[in-house]
């Protein structure tokens, strides 16, 4: 239980924990009341120190499939072809909440997904010369309880969705585990801790009119906790081809964004079955301009299989859709929502909801 130094937090959290979870407008002001003091003041920050911006308003949502075990490694975010321009800078804050449950068996092997997973990316890019890119990612993680699942549940019972066993259970429990054979790996208290920070760098390889062609790669850094599912305790590295074209089809509100690459993954083994050697990673995502200040976004990321695994949740194909808008606050702020969904059952998250928060000075 997050712990708060006065009575009108607690309040706040009471209320938000009784009324806001089964109330789906509220649910991003249930993310902001989740997070520790820290974590909000370091969200606030970004907000204050942005100045003479230039809002990507057709960029893609910087998220990736924050399942529980596919976290652990160095699957990128989605990012447009278009890099930062020379001697600008970019902060970005990314916050993610995660619902969980799945439950599955092959054999030896059995794995269960059941609680919450919270993630706040900081994001900083800095663009130098007319072609390079240079940035760096710095997660923190949380694995709690379940919160949500009533309102989930309640969502599914609303249009006739299944609950693949989620109303057999408890609700509000944490409990991530795997087991092949005699060994398991386990998690089923919150824990929190620094994810794998991630060093990125992108070249420019063509743009003209209004399409871009980019190279990203970068190293992910075992700087996570394997005990606290925070990281995989082994150095990856991806590389990928980004493109990007405004007026697309024609139509100068739309844009598209394209992107495929292959992630290298280093040592780091769960339990019973090994981690694959590479995986190949993906995103594509179509952007509607509805006005100068508000844009509608559809995005769907996609990879193959990280672990050699029988169970779906580890060894398939993995893909995740994602429907929300970006809007301009202002001149200085741009601002994310989003909603995904385990389009490919089983393989990412039930549901994450985001808020992302961006500027460019």
């Amino acid at each position: 239980m997050l712990e708060f130094t006065n009575g009108v937090e607690a309040r706040l959290l009471s209320i938000a924990m009784k009324t806001d979870i089964d109330n789906p407008f509220n649910i991003f002001r249930f993310i902001l009341l989740r997070l520790d003091r820290r974590r909000v003041s370091i969200f606030l920050l970004a907000v204050l120190i942005t100045m003479n911006v230039k809002a990507e308003i057709f960029a893609p949502f910087t998220t990736s499939n924050i399942s529980p075990f596919v976290q652990l490694h160095g699957l990128p975010s989605a990012r447009s072809a278009k890099l930062v321009p020379n001697k600008a800078l970019v902060w970005q804050v990314q916050t993610d909440i995660a619902n969980n449950f799945t439950e599955n068996t092959d054999g030896v092997e059995s794995i269960l997904i059941d609680g919450e997973t919270y993630r706040v990316n900081l994001s900083l890019r800095y663009g130098f010369g007319d072609r390079w890119e240079v940035g760096i990612d710095a997660p923190y993680i949380r694995h709690a309880p379940g919160q949500l699942d009533s309102f989930i549940e309640g969502f599914h019972d609303l249009f006739g969705l299944s609950q693949a066993n989620r109303d057999d259970r408890p609700r509000n429990q944490l409990d991530y585990s795997y087991t092949s054979g005699v060994n398991t790996m386990r998690l089923n208290k919150s824990v929190s801790g620094i994810g794998e920070v991630r060093l990125n760098l992108g070249y420019k390889l063509r743009e003209y009119e209004n399409r871009t062609w980019s190279v990203r790669g970068g190293v992910k850094l075992p700087t996570g906790d394997p005990d606290k599912f925070t990281g995989s305790d082994g150095t990856d590295v991806y590389v990928g081809l980004y493109f990007s074209e405004g007026a697309f089809l024609g139509n100068e509100s739309l844009s598209f964004h394209g992107s495929v690459g292959a992630l290298a993954m280093g040592n780091g083994e769960l339990v019973g079955s090994d981690v694959e050697d590479l995986a190949v990673y993906g995103s594509s995502t179509l952007a509607w301009k509805l006005s100068p200040n508000f844009s509608l976004k559809a995005q769907f990321d996609f990879h193959s299989a990280l672990y050699d695994s029988g169970v779906k949740e580890l060894g398939s194909f993995a893909g995740q859709l994602i429907l929300g808008g970006s809007v301009k606050l202002g001149r200085k702020v741009q601002l994310d929502l989003s909603v995904s969904e385990d389009v490919i059952v089983d393989t990412a998250p039930d549901v994450v909801f985001s808020i992302g928060l961006r500027s460019l000075f």
